[in-house]
């Protein structure tokens, strides 16, 4: 999957688990949290994420995955691993 197609996937989810929020609208840099979603979104998009592409994220380190450009960095890293 390339990152493209994983940005477009976490859009997606974003846009289907988070009430009223676009995922398409959101900026690729902003905070999450910032953007309107709370930690209960981010919980659940990130669970979402993981179903859908394999990759764990440690219990606990939500902020380390605040954006999109920073999940988007992690899961990168995480296939290449």
């Amino acid at each position: 999957m390339t990152r493209a197609d994983t940005e477009q996937l976490i859009r997606d989810l974003i846009s289907e688990n988070v009430d009223g929020f676009d995922g398409h609208q959101l900026k690729a840099d902003a905070r999450f949290i910032d953007a309107g979603m709370d930690s209960l979104d981010l919980a659940t998009v990130l669970l979402e994420v993981q179903e859908a592409t394999g990759v764990t994220f440690p219990d606990g380190e939500e902020e380390k995955y605040d954006s999109l450009t920073k999940l988007l960095d992690y899961i990168e890293k995480a296939q290449s691993e």
